[in-house]
C-alpha cells in the first residue's frame, strides 16, 4: 500500500515531473510491505478480502504495464490536495480494492459524492495532468485524459475525501459497517417482519384466552 505524503503547490505539482518514474520508484517500491496474500483455486485473499483470481491477474498486468488505472491510483493515493492533514504513516487502500470499487460502480459515500464536483474543480486535476510527463519525460495527451477520467470517476463514486485524497482504509471500513447496520435495520421495517410480529401477538393472545385455558384445565 502507499504511504500518504505531504502535498505541494497544486498548480505546479506536475510541472517537469515524470510520472512513469514516480510510478516505478515511488509507487511500486511502496507496494505492499505488510500484505498478506493467500491464493486459492479461483480466488485470491488479500488482507482478509477475497478477489476473483482472473481480476487479480488482470490488475497485476495494470501494475506491470503502468496502466492509467494504476497511475491514477498512485496519484490520488499519494498526491491529493491537502494530504498534510492525513496522519503520518497512514496507508492507502489496496490497489485491488481500488480497481474493485471502480469496476463495481457502487457509490461508496453519498456525502463524498455531494461535495465531489466542487472538490474536483478545486484540486485543479486538469491543470495538473496537462503538466504531467510519462515515458522519457514526454507528455501524452491521451494517457493524461484517461487518468483524468479515472480520477473523475473516483469522485463520482464517493471514493475521494473532502481533502481530495483517496479514501483511507479506516474510513472505508466505517462506511461499510454503517451500511451493513442500516441494511439490518431496514429489514425490521419490511412488511413480512411486521406481519410476523402481528401474528406473534395474535398467537400470544390466543394462548392467553379463556377458551384455551379452559380446554387445558379440562384435559388434566
Amino acid at each position: 500500500m502507499f504511504q500518504a505524503i505531504g502535498s505541494y503547490d497544486n498548480t505546479k505539482i506536475w510541472q517537469g515531473k515524470d510520472v512513469s518514474k514516480i510510478s516505478n520508484s515511488t509507487i511500486q517500491n511502496t507496494l505492499v510491505e505488510n500484505e498478506e496474500v493467500v491464493e486459492k483455486s479461483n480466488t485470491v485473499l488479500v488482507n482478509g478480502v477475497e478477489y476473483n483470481a482472473e481480476d487479480v491477474e488482470r490488475w497485476d498486468v495494470y501494475i506491470k504495464n503502468l496502466h492509467p488505472t494504476f497511475i491514477a491510483f498512485g496519484i490520488v493515493a499519494t498526491e491529493g490536495f491537502g494530504t498534510d492533514i492525513i496522519p503520518a504513516g497512514s496507508t492507502s487502500i489496496h490497489f485491488y480494492e481500488f480497481c474493485s470499487m471502480l469496476e463495481s460502480g457502487e457509490v461508496i459515500s453519498n456525502d463524498n459524492v455531494r461535495n465531489g464536483e466542487d472538490n474536483y474543480e478545486n484540486a485543479h486535476w486538469k491543470e495538473r495532468l496537462k503538466l504531467a510527463t510519462f515515458d522519457n519525460g514526454k507528455s501524452d495527451t491521451k494517457k493524461s485524459e484517461d487518468i483524468l477520467g479515472i480520477i473523475n470517476r473516483c469522485y463520482e463514486l464517493g471514493m475521494m475525501t473532502a481533502n481530495n485524497s483517496l479514501i483511507l482504509p479506516e474510513e472505508l471500513s466505517n462506511i461499510r459497517m454503517k451500511k451493513r447496520y442500516d441494511e439490518q435495520r431496514s429489514l425490521l421495517t419490511k412488511p413480512s417482519l411486521q406481519n410476523f410480529k402481528e401474528q406473534s401477538k395474535d398467537i400470544e393472545q390466543l394462548y392467553k384466552s379463556t377458551r384455551v385455558l379452559n380446554a387445558y384445565r379440562n384435559s388434566i
